[in-house]
């Protein structure tokens, strides 16, 4: 008997909030998943419909720019694969995560700006050795946003049946299309809501910041229904906050995920949510670690 590799991707917990009394939450818990984020099944996606297309060998080097959980998934998986993996990095990448990148083979090549400019050079080394790479290209692949209509959306219907709310931050991974169009499809009444970071949020994007044109998300966004805006002070630590009564440690982008459903929840009742938790805390606890308090801690005697 063998595992299923998309059933496996597929199956994380899906808990309740318990903290929300009013209206049923429940988080899709994707720390749970290989290599502890999201981004594992967009990039299986991509793997899989590469060699499929005959796209992809191993004379190749995988190239792609990111700020940390697509380039953890690249490493991850296609060092199973013996194949090469170079990952542009903005240099403010959580140093957990360029360690974690680094121990499972990829070579990191760190630059002083956000990932657009990552792409930039991206697309500049693979015009100058288009044989020499191939690139994954997260933003603009359609397997990534194929992989959620798949994979997320009908786990979330199997699991839960009918629900009012799905709400999800928007970037690199396309959970809230992938997974929206599918829900749409089968619940025509369900409210999709996109999560809108007004300052820095890792792992969230607000679209009116960027000049990347992502042919999928214009063809898509007609799915969203509402958006809800939150910012890194005070939403992503309330959120964590939130997560650690339930005794989980996530991630910033979950956190805001939350604290965005949270806001959007006040004045109504009685309904089914599903929200999307990325990734866990800890490749975050730099970033992190100057919102603890610091008489919890005690001195070594």
């Amino acid at each position: 008997m063998k595992l299923n590799i998309e059933w496996l991707l597929q199956t994380v917990p899906m808990i309740p909030i318990k903290g929300i009394t009013d209206n049923t939450v429940h988080a899709l818990m994707e720390k749970y998943n290989i290599t502890g984020s999201v981004k594992v099944k967009p990039v299986y996606r991509i793997f899989k419909d590469a060699y499929e297309k005959w796209l992809l060998d191993e004379n190749k080097i995988i190239l792609e720019a990111s700020s940390g959980n697509t380039a953890i998934a690249l490493a991850y998986l296609w060092n199973l694969f013996a194949l090469q993996v170079q990952i542009i990095l903005p240099r403010s990448t959580s140093p957990c995560k360029k360690k974690l990148i680094q121990f499972y083979g990829a070579e990191i090549i760190e630059i002083d700006g956000p990932t657009d400019m990552g792409i930039k050079l991206r697309d500049h080394m693979h015009a100058e050795n288009p044989w020499k790479y191939f690139l994954p290209d997260q933003f603009g692949n359609y397997a990534n946003f194929r992989a959620h209509y798949h994979l997320t959306g009908p786990y979330i219907l199997k699991k839960l049946g009918k629900i009012d709310f799905f709400i999800a931050g928007l970037w690199t991974s396309w959970t809230l299309l992938g997974a929206g169009e599918y829900l749409k499809e089968h619940l025509p009444d369900i409210k999709i809501i996109w999560i809108n970071p007004l300052d820095r949020i890792e792992g969230l994007r607000n679209f009116k910041t960027t000049d990347i044109v992502i042919p999928f998300f214009e063809e898509h966004k007609w799915l969203i229904d509402e958006i809800i805006d939150v910012t890194f002070d005070p939403c992503v630590i309330s959120g964590i906050q939130d997560y650690l009564k339930e005794g989980y440690f996530v991630g910033i982008s979950s956190g805001a995920i939350l604290s965005g459903a949270k806001k959007y929840l006040h004045g109504k009742s009685g309904l089914k949510w599903v929200i999307v938790a990325p990734d866990g805390g800890d490749y975050y606890l730099d970033t992190l670690v100057k919102y603890l308090d610091a008489e919890d801690f005690v001195a070594c005697k």
